[in-house]
């Protein structure tokens, strides 16, 4: 480890403790919890002190000052070494890979640690002819509790864990998804050459999450415009039920807040949380979603907040809102079913339309005796910036002769798609159409 690294990581802990001693009488309440191995008095001091989110931090802290304090009590005071003996190291680890094979000698140390009993340590000391290794051994036991009981005291926050199906380990800082879903029959795998990937959310956003805090109660979920707020209470009333889904009830919110104890065989192991309804008027916007959990105290504990890029719109285009499909030959305008010759050369087919999250775009001729066939397609093939065919518009030369087509009269469309997963699903996204007829002679 660096320098650099050393120092951030005293630097950081130093912050946290200082942030917690600033409020006396919250310290001497973490420090009494963390002295009495209580999860839930410790989280609840440390939520009350707005350091949750430093728990580790706190808890190394005390495990060090606690480590001292019990060992100087066992062992007594460390006689200092004038130089360093290896040969006393590996006389210790010899004897330590002995202990490890007698688990109830293991077991009546930790005992003897944990009660702070000093004339049992000094007994198991002498009777083992171990003085030189004591506050070794003191240390080295203390320090294995002190680890196993940060992570008791110290369990990850509430998190959120999937929003619209997918995995929150897929959804970048930009707030864009990557498939597959979880279950994957909600959004396939990524392949931008064939416009899936780089999913905003629409619709109506199922929302996963775990509580984590001990004596956990109540839970609510958030949504606001950047990292820090300010929040907006997601209070979609859920169907819940005691028998799988043979009656149901309505899991409800009382005010922001849902009852964890309402949750029941349709909360999808306790972690369906709520139904957000994206903002319907937003086509390209970036929310943030967080779960805050309080428990019978009421002291809160939010989660990270998970960016997630909002789109409820449909592609837009020239043609009143529609994409614009125009038909041109040998440099004339044609109007709708118009009959175009072989003689005049190619069709020329003007198409414009965006969209912010453009998925795909595709023109495609219907009519005569084959059904249909594709005349142009395009992706957005992984590129973000790429929203389909903006002004200027994209031009393309069709010769139906060339393919022979048959001579009949065809509708032509020119569909665009967008990348939203909406409630839930991504199955082309949002999409918007325009068509214009042409015969061809």
């Amino acid at each position: 480890m660096s320098d650099p690294d050393r120092v951030g990581e005293l630097q950081e802990s130093a912050a946290a403790i200082g942030s917690l001693a600033s409020q006396p009488e919250l310290f001497r309440e973490v420090v009494e919890a963390f002295r009495a191995d209580d999860p839930e008095r410790f989280q609840d001091a440390l939520g009350r002190a707005g350091l949750i989110d430093r728990c580790h931090w706190i808890c190394r802290w005390l495990c060090s000052k606690h480590c001292v304090l019990v060992c100087t009590k066992l062992a007594g005071h460390i006689k200092a070494e004038a130089t360093l003996d290896v040969e006393e190291w590996r006389a210790f680890a010899e004897y330590t890979a002995g202990l490890g094979k007698d688990p109830e000698a293991l077991t009546r140390l930790l005992d003897i640690v944990e009660r702070e009993d000093a004339a049992a340590f000094a007994e198991l000391v002498k009777a083992g002819k171990i003085e030189r290794f004591a506050h070794q051994l003191c240390h080295w036991l203390c320090g294995v509790r002190c680890r196993l009981a940060c992570r008791r005291l110290c369990p990850p926050r509430p998190q959120l864990i999937k929003v619209g199906e997918i995995p929150i380990g897929r959804i970048d800082a930009a707030g864009y998804a990557a498939g597959p879903s979880s279950p994957s029959s909600f959004t396939p795998s990524d392949n931008p050459a064939g416009g899936v990937g780089d999913h905003p959310f629409g619709g109506s956003v199922h929302l996963n999450g775990l509580f984590a805090i001990t004596g956990a109660t109540e839970y609510k979920v958030e949504f606001g415009p950047a990292a820090v707020g300010p929040w907006t209470a997601i209070t979609t009333p859920i169907e819940d039920s005691h028998d799988f889904g043979f009656t149901t009830y309505i899991r409800t919110a009382t005010g922001d807040w849902y009852s964890i104890a309402d949750m029941d065989t349709l909360s999808e192991g306790h972690t369906y949380l709520t139904d957000w309804s994206s903002p319907p008027a937003e086509r390209n916007d970036l929310h943030y979603v967080r779960l805050v959990v309080r428990n019978a105290a009421l002291t809160e504990f939010p989660s990270v907040p998970v960016p997630v890029k909002v789109d409820n719109g449909q592609p837009v285009g020239p043609d009143v809102g529609r994409p614009l499909i125009e038909f041109s030959q040998n440099g004339q305008p044609l109007e709708c079913c118009s009959t175009v010759k072989k003689e005049n050369g190619p069709v020329k087919i003007h198409i414009e339309g965006t969209d912010e999250n453009f998925s795909s775009l595709d023109v495609t001729a219907y009519g005569g005796c084959s059904g249909s066939f594709n005349i142009f397609s395009k992706t957005y093939n992984g590129n973000r910036a790429d929203t389909g065919a903006p002004a200027p518009g994209i031009d393309v030369l069709w010769n139906p002769w060339a393919s022979d087509v048959e001579p009949c009269c065809y509708v032509v469309f020119v569909r665009l798609y967008d990348r939203a997963i909406v409630d839930n699903r991504w199955n082309g996204g949002h999409t918007y159409d325009n068509w214009r007829s042409i015969t061809v002679a």
